[in-house]
């Protein structure tokens, strides 16, 4: 080959004077002119990466800025100014095993005199000295950075448009942010570039929180947000923040030991929903000036797919939040209780370990809802709600079933034991006096505890424990209250009888199983029927005529009492109407019904019995009202309204078992109540030497007459009551003495009977 003299090369003998040159052979001049105007840098350099450069050509200086003297003059200037990043490529072909071949197009970095990196493709030859001499690369050096920016422009642009499609799919498909999240970081690292990305969350006491980083490596971080500087006046104001060179930005100094060290340029953009900013996204680079307008428009592209699935995911896991957590106290409710509870029995199973469920009531509380007002009873409820959850452990659970029932689930005990302690440990916590101002009120609660273990059957669930609970606690109730009860056999058995009993009641309500037996009053001037009550039976297909002692209360506990109550309502409204017919229009006479403390309730009810007797074309005034004084003092909230519509329509209102409650008297002048009953116990001892009864009797009839109120003497039993009560001036009276309650035929006829003068 023709050798080119390089600088810095063998000193060479002076050629002597120009030889002429045979036709068709180009002269020196002319092979350096060529090599001169090719438009890349043409070397000639010997194997391995701190071998010696023969020749240069003056292109190296537009190239890199060196000229070729320093090039070649500067052993190992090659080897520095590659690119750490690319060094391994481009040292992989300094072998002479590619004597003869050429070697493939190489690609790689050379960082300028001005230390800035463009791209080169190198191709070359190795080819043997001659007589011994060194083997040389002849190469040819070219300038591709403007192509490979282009080709990175277009990568970029495919890349984004994938990743904007995917993202999209996923904000659509998931309603996990993080997932999302995760999904925008590790996608953003696998472009060309960019070596790190994080999310940072603001919080609301003026910090950031990193969310998620790439790579999910290193340990959490908080720092300071402070929007009165750069960057953070442009990130509180909406703007993106580009740095295109951390180490000339001094405005990034107070940053920079947070800051990876092969980070030399980052993006920051804001994550904003429609209400609020949420964080930012930062995105990093290896080189300076890395990120482009059209960078920056791609990720506010990908922020604003992050920000509305953080928005959205937040409003529901808001609304959730609502659905499963009471109002009041923020504990879960009901629904989340059983979920959490479901979720104990399973782990229960799998190691053996116990779960409890307690059942808490709180004692008279509907006292300090009515004597002191609601706001303290909220107060209270928010209290022992604190107290209830600084008492059990994490991991527990304490749930508010409203009213004043709480639940709690006691995870991993290792016995019943165990759950009694807490149990009790919640009950002191709780009979600490809570100060509301200036004064303070004690309170107390029952516990009901039930547990489950290992031993426990498969067809014990959420929903069975959570009865057992509630069974013992109101044993708790019934033994005196401020005391815990664990559901033990006895109870079983009674849970097991009272879910068979409300099994049975449902199917005779929905079936035709219940009966009304009537009882009459009598005027006892003239022994006159004047009405009758009507009293529920339960005509059972095993145990007969069942009296209302027995499933009452289950239909209160089971909430099926509203039904009942309707039915006993439709029932005695639709005899009453057949017997209207037979009744002079001017005679007194009237059928009572019973009425529960929660119909009474219900605000409906006088719409409810205005409708049926429109329906069966009834005078209101043949109906009348029963309440206990027990139910008139639980729902004087809401008494007051009920009571004052029915009496507008022409119901006749009465309180049953009168004396019993020894609070009522100060509701008689302020409820449009038409007549009271005397409780039997007192008409009972009428009978004896006592002469309490007969004084309290005496008292009721003549707070009855004050307040121009008929007075029924109940329970009327033996001769010698009807007479001291007709002694005292009571002008009703009901009883085993005047008869039993009976099905509607033989009342019908006794009726008849009594309206004929027999």
């Amino acid at each position: 080959m023709t050798e080119y003299p390089g600088r810095g090369s063998e000193p060479q003998e002076d050629p002597g004077p120009a030889q002429p040159v045979a036709d068709g052979e180009p002269s020196r001049q002319m092979l350096k002119g060529l090599v001169e105007a090719v438009p890349a840098v043409v070397y000639l350099a010997e194997v391995g990466g701190n071998a010696r450069w023969h020749y240069v050509s003056p292109q190296i200086t537009e190239l890199l800025g060196y000229e070729p003297e320093e090039w070649v003059g500067t052993p190992g200037l090659w080897l520095d100014s590659i690119h750490p990043e690319d060094r391994d490529h481009a040292l992989s072909f300094e072998d002479e095993s590619w004597i003869g071949m050429d070697m493939p197009r190489a690609q790689y970095r050379l960082k300028d005199k001005s230390g800035r990196y463009i791209w080169v493709v190198d191709q070359a030859r190795l080819v043997p000295g001659e007589n011994g001499g060194a083997t040389l690369w002849h190469g040819v050096m070219q300038d591709v950075t403007a192509l490979k920016a282009a080709e990175w422009a277009v990568t970029a642009r495919n890349q984004q448009q994938a990743m904007t499609a995917r993202l999209g799919e996923a904000a659509i498909r998931t309603d996990d942010e993080q997932k999302l999240i995760e999904l925008a970081i590790d996608s953003l690292v696998e472009m060309d570039g960019i070596i790190e990305a994080e999310i940072w969350e603001h919080d609301d006491v003026g910090r950031i929180h990193l969310r998620h980083r790439s790579g999910r490596s290193g340990p959490a971080m908080t720092l300071d947000f402070e929007p009165d500087r750069f960057p953070g006046t442009q990130i509180a104001g909406g703007e993106t923040v580009r740095i295109s060179d951390w180490d000339s930005d001094a405005r990034m100094a107070p940053y920079a030991h947070h800051r990876n060290p092969r980070v030399a340029s980052t993006v920051i953009v804001p994550i904003s929903g429609i209400h609020r900013q949420f964080g930012f996204l930062a995105v990093n680079a290896s080189v300076p000036n890395r990120f482009s307008e059209e960078d920056e428009d791609f990720l506010k592209a990908t922020t604003s797919l992050i920000g509305g699935a953080i928005e959205r995911s937040r409003m529901e896991h808001s609304l959730r939040h609502r659905l499963l957590h009471d109002g009041l106290t923020e504990l879960p409710n009901r629904e989340l209780f059983i979920e959490r509870l479901e979720a104990a029995i399973a782990e229960s199973r799998a190691t053996g370990r116990m779960t409890a469920a307690l059942f808490l009531d709180i004692d008279h509380f509907k006292l300090i809802n009515d004597g002191i007002g609601h706001h303290i009873g909220d107060e209270t409820l928010r209290e022992v709600s604190r107290r209830l959850l600084d008492g059990v452990r994490p991991g527990d659970t304490v749930a508010r079933f409203g009213g004043d029932e709480f639940c709690l689930v006691i995870k991993s005990i290792e016995d019943q034991a165990s759950a009694v302690h807490i149990a009790e440990g919640l009950l002191e916590r709780i009979a600490v006096p809570i100060r509301f101002e200036s004064s303070e009120i004690v309170i107390t609660a029952s516990i009901g505890i039930a547990t489950f273990g290992p031993e426990s059957g498969r067809d014990r669930t959420a929903g069975s424990l959570l009865r057992e609970a509630d069974a013992a606690m109101h044993k708790a109730k019934a033994l005196g209250r401020a005391q815990t009860q664990v559901f033990d056999e006895p109870l079983r058995n009674h849970a097991l009888s009272r879910l068979d009993t409300e099994r049975g009641l449902r199917s005779a309500i929905d079936g035709g199983g219940l009966v009304l037996h009537y009882q009459p009053f009598i005027d006892v001037s003239n022994y006159r029927i004047i009405g009758f009550e009507a009293l529920v039976r339960w005509q059972h297909p095993e145990r007969g005529l069942i009296g209302p002692s027995e499933f009452i209360p289950v239909a209160e506990e089971s909430g099926l009492i509203s039904l009942v109550d309707g039915w006993v309502l439709e029932e005695a409204i639709a005899q009453t109407a057949r017997w209207d017919s037979m009744i002079p229009a001017d005679h007194p006479f009237s059928v009572s019904v019973n009425v529960s403390a929660r119909r009474m309730s219900e605000v409906n009810l006088p719409e409810a019995v205005q409708s049926l007797l429109a329906k069966h074309e009834l005078a209101a005034q043949r109906i009348a009202i029963e309440i206990t004084e027990t139910t008139l003092i639980s729902t004087a909230s809401t008494a007051r309204s009920v009571l004052d519509e029915l009496s507008g329509i022409g119901i006749s209102l009465a309180v049953d078992d009168f004396g019993t409650g020894f609070s009522s008297l100060s509701y008689l002048s302020q409820l449009p109540l038409d007549a009271i009953k005397i409780d039997r116990s007192f008409i009972e001892q009428l009978n004896s030497d006592e002469a309490t009864g007969s004084a309290i009797t005496d008292a009721i009839i003549r707070i009855g007459k004050a307040l121009s109120m008929t007075v029924v003497a109940e329970g009327v039993s033996d001769p010698a009551q009807l007479r001291i009560i007709r002694n005292l001036g009571c002008r009703v009276a009901q009883g085993f003495l005047i008869s039993e309650p009976v099905e509607a035929v033989p009342a019908g006829i006794l009726l008849e009977q009594s309206l004929k003068g027999r």
